[in-house]
């Protein structure tokens, strides 16, 4: 697996999709790495989502062990598609790193890795679940009633 080059979480500098990402509810990344432009088969398919609880990063890593800071920037195209007003996208992405092997005489060469991803975004207030009345609490609080004592 590639070496993680960024410090912080997302691109623009905060550390959660939902202060990168203030106008979204959801963003789904489904992707299938290849090793190199003949591989036409891939890895196995995999998907990510921040309503699945596994979207924390903006990079996807990068599975070659030969990548030195690499992955895949999935949130520059997130914020790309909020920027245009997309909310769908399919396409091809290079990976960022470079590979620095015993094998490579002439220097780093760039990563041959790549996905094909698939990208579907929620806005904010689509998809959300309809509000319940509000939940009744078992504590009292400042503004709840006190528990009346019985006269027996």
């Amino acid at each position: 697996m590639g070496v993680k080059y960024r410090t912080n979480a997302f691109f623009n500098g905060v550390s959660s999709f939902k202060t990168a990402f203030p106008d979204l509810n959801d963003a789904t990344v489904e992707w299938q790495e290849h090793r190199g432009p003949e591989d036409m088969r891939g890895l196995d398919s995999r998907k990510t989502g921040f309503r699945r609880g596994n979207f924390t990063q903006g990079i996807l890593p990068c599975s070659n062990s030969a990548c030195h800071e690499g992955g895949y920037q999935v949130d520059r195209l997130i914020a790309q598609m909020v920027r245009d007003g997309e909310t769908e996208r399919t396409g091809v992405m290079l990976c960022s790193g470079r590979e620095v092997g015993e094998e490579v005489r002439r220097g780093p060469i760039r990563c041959p890795y790549r996905i094909e991803y698939s990208v579907k975004l929620t806005p904010r207030g689509q998809d959300e679940p309809e509000p319940q009345g509000r939940k009744q609490s078992n504590r009292r609080g400042r503004h709840r009633q006190h528990r009346r004592s019985s006269a027996a």
